[in-house]
């Protein structure tokens, strides 16, 4: 009779139940004082998307929306990080000017044509993140005129990307749109953006 008191008794859902959500809000509202690392998408706590180097753009479309993400991790075929693609690059007019220059088709490109390699790529030291500000990633954006900035963290056993800034998200959570390519140049420029 104990053991029966201890087992597991399902029961019946109620009518008005919630979800539980992630303590880390994405869509949480910000100020441009706020640290930058409210806007970071923290890599430690998000499993970033990946896709391989030899993925068709198909796939690669299929992969984003089934994701709900705009930019992917490229990989090699051993597994190492070789770049990125985001869907600017797929929808817009990289693949044409590939065509273009290489011959083929569209339906032959694959990741490793369009995207971004690594060597091309720049990223935010995470202890320059760690003492700055919303708006100072705001500027680095712009500034950049980038959709997307990496956060680089250095250790012991190599260099890893820690995190990711979206223009897209940092402008959610601030409750405004950021155009990446008005460049701001003065404070007074970059408070108007932020509202």
């Amino acid at each position: 009779m104990i053991e029966a008191e201890r087992g597991i008794r399902p029961q019946h859902v109620p009518a008005t139940v919630n979800l539980v959500t992630p303590q880390q809000d994405s869509a949480q509202r910000v100020s441009e004082n706020d640290p930058a690392t409210r806007v970071m998408t923290d890599l430690k706590i998000i499993t970033p998307f990946q896709i391989e180097s030899s993925a068709s753009l198909q796939n690669i479309n299929d992969k984003m929306i089934a994701c709900g993400v705009r930019l992917l991790f490229v990989s090699d075929p051993q597994g190492n990080l070789s770049g990125l693609i985001t869907s600017k690059d797929i929808l817009g007019e990289k693949p044409l000017l590939f065509v273009t220059k290489n011959g083929g088709t569209r339906d032959e490109i694959v990741a490793q044509d369009i995207m971004t390699p690594l060597n091309k790529l720049e990223a935010i030291p995470l202890e320059q993140v760690m003492k700055a500000r919303v708006s100072d990633i705001v500027t680095a954006l712009k500034e950049c005129r980038r959709h997307h900035m990496l956060v680089l963290e250095s250790r012991k056993d190599g260099d890893f990307v820690r995190g990711i800034f979206s223009i897209t998200q940092v402008g959610r959570q601030l409750g405004t749109e950021i155009n990446p390519s008005e460049r701001a140049t003065s404070f007074a420029q970059i408070n108007k953006a932020l509202g």
